[in-house]
């Protein structure tokens, strides 16, 4: 959580201005080290002008991105987002908004990775970690759901596919097509941009096509950021998505960079659809242009 007093200034859009360096959101449970650059805004829009404004107030146009992507979290979208007339500007907006949050989930995983590959050149040295290094080790080891009884060697094997980027076109290609362009009843009432499912009774929304005897809910998110960190989580460690993450493994061995558009192959069963679902998000990418996102940077200064 952020280390700083948070402020709040009544009448006006919650504004969070965070210390210079600080932890990133909800990050209890990554080793990743504390985040240094632009001071994080953890912001709450009230309207759809509230969200443009907040784009002017950054200097944070979509055509200007070699200037950079400040780094904001948005709690929630404001909900006349689905009364937008114009599908362009809506797409926009929806863009705008999520770009920052995938880039700040995606350099959190970055750091872990990096630590990850420090512990790697440790072991094959055969150089003995220390406490803090071993207490790092099980920590990414809960985190991406490898059980403690593998060996160091196995669980190197395992981290190193888990512990990764995804690209962010494909991340907002798959946000748009399961929030609906972020005006979904899910998306809206509980911040749940790519329809993850929780089973403990009460904690969600119940969908309202859900069949007779089913016990599943739709998760509730306290914002945004969060739902976008545990999708990044779901990829990296669900056993449906051992496609996804071997093609993204294999283009990192032949040294490529990570292709959203490539790898969507690899989510087929993210949906009952399976292959019509792969063709939806590549279409999604490449209609919406979302590969020109790879090369999109946070502001560090």
């Amino acid at each position: 959580m952020p280390m700083a007093n948070l402020s709040r200034k009544s009448g006006q859009l919650l504004l969070f201005f965070c210390a210079t360096t600080l932890l990133l959101a909800s990050c209890t449970d990554s080793v990743a080290p504390t985040y240094v650059g632009t001071p994080i805004r953890i912001i709450d829009p009230k309207t759809v002008v509230d969200l443009e404004d907040i784009f002017i107030r950054f200097s944070y146009d979509m055509k200007r991105l070699n200037a950079g992507v400040p780094p904001i979290i948005f709690e929630s979208l404001p909900a006349e987002i689905s009364d937008v007339n114009s599908l362009a500007r809506r797409k926009t907006l929806f863009l705008q908004t999520m770009l920052p949050m995938v880039l700040l989930a995606n350099q959190e995983i970055s750091k872990e990775r990096t630590e990850l590959f420090k512990l790697k050149t440790l072991i094959n040295e055969n150089t003995p970690l220390s406490s803090d290094q071993q207490s790092i080790l099980l920590t990414l080891k809960k985190r991406y759901s490898v059980q403690n009884d593998v060996s160091e060697a196995e669980a190197l094997t395992l981290l190193e596919r888990r512990i990764d980027l995804v690209p962010p076109g494909l991340a907002l290609a798959q946000a748009a097509n399961e929030s609906a362009w972020g005006t979904s009843r899910f998306s809206q009432l509980g911040n749940n941009l790519f329809g993850e499912w929780t089973f403990n009774p009460g904690t969600g929304i119940i969908p309202e096509d859900r069949p007779e005897g089913a016990t599943y809910e739709v998760r509730r998110f306290a914002t945004l950021y969060d739902s976008i960190r545990s999708y990044l989580r779901n990829l990296n460690t669900h056993s449906a998505y051992a496609e996804f993450r071997e093609l993204r493994f294999e283009a990192r061995k032949r040294g490529e960079k990570l292709n959203g558009l490539t790898l969507a192959a690899g989510l087929s069963k993210y949906s009952t659809r399976r292959e019509e679902y792969v063709l939806d998000l590549q279409n999604l990418i490449r209609q919406n242009n979302l590969q020109r996102f790879a090369f999109a940077k946070l502001r560090q200064g």
